[in-house]
């Protein structure tokens, strides 16, 4: 339903996965990617939104204003996600325990430490 990827100037890309546990630096490594492609952050609520840019403004990043899903209106709008398992979690109002993927490269992985 939703065009969940990595765009450049000119070519689709497959979708990135930044990886680390809490407190690695994974929120400000998407805040810097949205900042650097104008690529808005797509967040389960108001209240994420508003950490978002608060986040951005305390690195000096310029974003583009994170979207709250219940806003998304055009589904073929490219957007980053930081925090997939809340964002899940909002979306089928229930706790995801699991999830799948298609095979990606290491080129496709951020591991942060």
């Amino acid at each position: 339903l939703y065009n969940i990827s990595t765009l450049n100037d000119t070519e689709d890309k497959l979708m990135k996965f930044i990886l680390g546990g809490p407190g690695t630096g994974k929120t400000q490594h998407i805040l810097k990617l949205s900042s650097e492609n104008g690529i808005p952050i797509l967040c389960e609520s108001q209240a994420r939104k508003e950490r978002l840019l608060e986040k951005a403004m305390n690195y000096g990043y310029m974003i583009p204003i994170p979207i709250v899903f219940s806003e998304v209106k055009d589904t073929d709008k490219t957007v980053y996600i930081d925090d997939i398992e809340k964002l899940l979690s909002h979306m089928f109002s229930c706790k995801v325990e699991a999830i799948t993927i298609n095979t990606v490269t290491q080129d496709d992985v951020i591991k942060l430490d």
